[in-house]
């Protein structure tokens, strides 16, 4: 807004690459910016993608068509494009993504093609994914399974399950382990 220098719109989806490393290649994770004014510019000057506040806490499914840059806590299931928990955030729940980054703590299973986990990230995990990176100082829980691998089952919307008034795994559907 004050900014004399005209900044290029980038998408969400592009990574910054200004110290030349690679989002998944062997140099460190790149650096994602879905904050700014400029990233938040895509196709038709529409946004393809939320935000999950600092200060909020979610409790239920997201899905999204776009892209989630989740700041605060989210206990439940999220379906999206590209899932990225930043540093101070939590996620608990079942991630199924075509890209996730994860910076700050995620508990549950992550299902995506790529799978990248900073040097603050603490993940307890099952993770199912094609090409994974991980930073040093990462700490990681759980298994990791090529994403072919993955069970062919779908993840019950706990809004759905409860209503039904089933159990999951000998517990109430719609907890979250």
């Amino acid at each position: 807004m004050f900014n004399s220098k005209k900044q290029e719109p980038t998408s969400p989806l592009t990574p910054s690459l200004s110290s030349g490393s690679s989002a998944f290649g062997t140099a460190p994770a790149a650096s994602y910016d879905l904050t700014s004014s400029a990233s938040m510019a895509s196709k038709g000057g529409k946004t393809s993608h939320s935000i999950v506040d600092d200060r909020l806490i979610m409790r239920g499914d997201l899905e999204s068509d776009g892209d989630i840059l989740v700041k605060g806590k989210v206990y439940g299931n999220i379906s999206c494009k590209v899932l990225i928990i930043d540093a101070e955030a939590f996620v608990e729940g079942g991630i199924t993504a075509a890209e996730v980054v994860v910076r700050g703590r995620a508990k549950g299973e992550i299902r995506a093609e790529r799978v990248s986990l900073e040097r603050s990230a603490d993940v307890d995990c099952d993770i199912y994914q094609k090409t994974f990176q991980a930073e040093e100082g990462a700490r990681i829980r759980g298994a990791l399974k090529m994403y072919d691998d993955a069970p062919k089952t779908a993840v019950i919307p706990a809004s759905k399950s409860a209503s039904a008034g089933s159990s999951v795994n000998g517990e109430a559907a719609g907890s979250l382990n």
